[in-house]
């Protein structure tokens, strides 16, 4: 976290990337501003794992650094938002497997979520708020919930806490290397795992083209036809297709000779022909 700023109604906090030239067109970052407003809940929610991510990302180069309060969040198990942070900061996933491991084993402070539930919002309204609410409504068409809670925010007095338990690099250090290695082989199991669901995806689909190969052959033949780019792309890519699903069922040989018929009737088309070198025979 590189700034913290504050006023009577707002907190801000800021975080920045070091101006790298890898950072700078890195469109990762561009999607990275949907998860915005869900990282700002979170941490309205009393979900503050976003600044034990700053702090573990901070450790990874200063093993000096200060102590922060020990409190038992879920590391885990992080939402989509928080993994996309840590993806876009360079967050060490071993740092925080780390902190996952020294929590199930040391003392910490129990995590505290303050869940917005407006009903019992609504409930501790007076009528006069009600009033001024419906009020700033029919004025102005319309009123975030960020606007509504504003206007009826109430001054509340939150009683210092006392930490008893303190994270620190002496804290975290003995759990590293054995987090590194679980975490070496979890993404080796998500990878084996991703890596058989896509075989059995493509697989699937060699299959349903293989089944449905004589409308593949006859879409190839229209798409041939059609004597321009775009059509003999096309007819390429359904060629291509049915290479790959013929030589998947063991059926090479059925697919040369229909193939050999194809280029027969198309062997005029010299721009398509040079499309389908790679499935052409050798001479």
């Amino acid at each position: 976290m590189n700034g913290y700023h504050a006023t009577d109604q707002w907190q801000l906090l800021v975080f920045s990337l070091e101006e790298y030239d890898d950072y700078l067109d890195d469109e990762q970052a561009d999607d990275f501003f949907q998860h915005l407003a869900s990282l700002r809940s979170e941490l309205i929610q009393g979900d503050w794992r976003l600044l034990y991510f700053m702090w573990l990302r901070e450790l990874d180069s200063n093993d000096e650094l200060a102590a922060v309060p020990m409190i038992n969040f879920d590391f885990n198990h992080l939402s989509d938002a928080q993994t996309a942070f840590a993806g876009l900061f360079g967050v060490p996933l071993g740092l925080v497997k780390a902190l996952a491991l020294a929590l199930e084993e040391k003392p910490s402070h129990s995590a505290k979520h303050n869940r917005f539930h407006i009903d019992d919002w609504l409930s501790q309204l007076s009528e006069k708020e009600k009033d001024q609410l419906l009020t700033a409504l029919f004025e102005q068409g319309q009123l975030s919930r960020h606007q509504a809670l504003a206007m009826t925010r109430k001054e509340q007095v939150n009683e210092p806490v006392n930490y008893q338990h303190w994270l620190s690099a002496q804290i975290i250090e003995p759990y590293i290397a054995i987090a590194q290695q679980q975490l070496k082989q979890e993404q080796a199991i998500a990878l084996a795992t991703r890596l058989a669901a896509e075989k059995a995806a493509k697989e699937a689909k060699l299959s349903e083209v293989y089944n449905q190969r004589d409308q593949v052959w006859q879409r190839a033949q229209e798409q041939a036809s059609r004597t321009c780019a775009s059509g003999y792309d096309q007819a390429s890519r359904y060629l291509h297709q049915l290479a790959e699903a013929y030589q998947f069922k063991g059926e090479a040989l059925d697919f040369e000779c229909r193939f050999e018929r194809f280029i027969s009737s198309n062997n005029s088309r010299k721009a398509l022909l040079n499309r389908l070198q790679d499935l052409l025979p050798r001479a």
